[in-house]
């Protein structure tokens, strides 16, 4: 068995340990539904998925090895807390319908969503594309947008601000009653997702999508925590994850194609560009932060990489690095080196893991873990034991969204997250004291 084989088999078998993990922090909790579970099964994802798809890509066991000592770190807090006491508060807090299937929240839900899909709409007007266009050719709008985007001709813009800000808390709130409602659930399902559609398909912008998709998810696990649901997903569960995903599909291409892909002649080379952005899209984080690690650690790497140092939380926090005013040069997209590897796998995404390493060291960054497992942990108690929380839904609802996006970089690098966060927070808490 040569050496590419065996590395393959061992690189399996870390991740299989990440599923054991999800188990082991569900069986000290009590529930599948828990902060480390989550984490868990996010990263058994995140690395066995590439490891198929980009199957011929190099990736070092030792990478993913640090992986699993992160998300074990992660976890240990479970340990400290008595959750069946939790569990017994939770018990004694009436369903999710009563507290977010409401008059209010559900106008609200309506209103924030109409006034999202406005300034969305707004805002690509100021951007000097005209309505016309939008009309007679919706595909190559979102590709004028991205080369206005990448060439730095977007114009600043309070409609294209307030739409996007809006998204996010559409998304929220359309999880939390869809979830707490019986039925009559589909158009609030849609309506949930029509917002970041708008902006996916008029500005080529997918990843606004795809935070959306999870906020909802959030938003509709908290209210299997009001409902006494510990389940993560059961098979009709499964079934609308499968139906839904066949139909989003369709759309994330349409939004590649409007890219440019579609005016290429040879149909093989759509297909191949196609592949590309699939490819790059969903896989190139684990051989890249791979190669990132084995130069940092073994000396050994396709790319040369800038060797950062115990930058004490510039990578990981950097929103409010910022918002003090530290102004020292970032590139866009953050990282300016470029993983390459064959014809379908290229990108600047490195994960969570190498910001969280450059600013805190190896064990610093174990210790790292171990602190932001406290910190859900906590947020996920105090959702059990609370019966009206704003900050405690809003908390567990944002940390499913930024575990989700750990795979590309730390959700706090754009200043937009915790301000939403804190904005959605106070709109919670207004929604949810004040009965109608």
């Amino acid at each position: 068995m040569d050496d590419f084989w065996l590395i393959k088999i061992v690189n399996f078998l870390l991740s299989s340990l990440l599923l054991l993990g999800a188990w082991c922090a569900r069986k000290v909790v009590g529930v599948w539904l828990n902060p480390a579970s989550i984490f868990f099964l996010f990263w058994f994802f995140y690395t066995s998925f590439p490891l198929l798809v980009a199957f011929e890509a190099p990736v070092s066991p030792w990478a993913i090895a640090y992986i699993l000592s992160f998300s074990f770190a992660f976890s240990i807090s479970c340990f400290l807390f008595r959750w069946p006491v939790a569990f017994s508060i939770n018990e004694s807090k009436p369903a999710a319908e009563y507290y977010f299937d409401r008059p209010l929240i559900v106008t609200a839900f309506y209103a924030v969503a109409g006034f999202a899909m406005l300034m969305v709409f707004l805002g690509v007007l100021q951007q000097g594309i005209s309505i016309t266009q939008i009309l007679t050719n919706p595909i190559g709008v979102g590709g004028a947008y991205a080369s206005k985007r990448y060439s730095g001709e977007i114009v600043a813009s309070i409609y294209s601000q307030l739409g996007l800000q809006c998204c996010y808390y559409t998304a929220v709130l359309g999880g939390l009653v869809y979830g707490s409602r019986g039925k009559k659930k589909f158009s609030i399902l849609m309506l949930s997702f029509l917002p970041a559609l708008l902006v996916m398909f008029m500005q080529s912008a997918k990843g606004l999508f795809f935070f959306s998709v999870f906020l909802f998810l959030g938003g509709v696990l908290v209210t299997r925590i009001y409902n006494k649901n510990f389940t993560l997903i059961d098979r009709a569960g499964i079934r609308a994850l499968f139906f839904y995903g066949v139909l989003a599909l369709p759309l994330i291409i349409a939004s590649f194609l409007s890219r440019g892909i579609y005016q290429l002649d040879d149909a093989s080379l759509i297909f191949d560009r196609l592949r590309y952005y699939l490819v790059t899209y969903s896989s190139v984080h684990l051989p890249a932060f791979s190669d990132w690690f084995s130069e940092r650690y073994f000396h050994d790497s396709l790319v040369s990489y800038s060797q950062d140092a115990f930058t004490i939380g510039f990578y990981t926090f950097m929103s409010f690095f910022q918002l003090l005013g530290d102004d020292r040069f970032v590139p866009m997209g953050v990282y300016s080196e470029s993983y390459e590897y064959g014809a379908f796998i290229r990108g600047n995404l490195y994960t969570i893991f190498r910001g969280v390493i450059t600013d805190f060291t190896l064990p610093g960054s174990l210790l790292f873990a171990f602190v932001l497992g406290g910190v859900c942990n906590l947020g996920y108690w105090r959702l059990l034991c609370r019966r009206n929380s704003a900050f405690a839904v809003v908390f567990f609802i944002y940390f499913i969204a930024m575990v989700y996006q750990t795979y590309i970089i730390s959700s706090l690098t754009w200043l937009t997250i915790p301000f939403v966060f804190l904005v959605q927070w106070v709109f919670m808490f207004f929604l949810m004291k004040v009965r109608t």
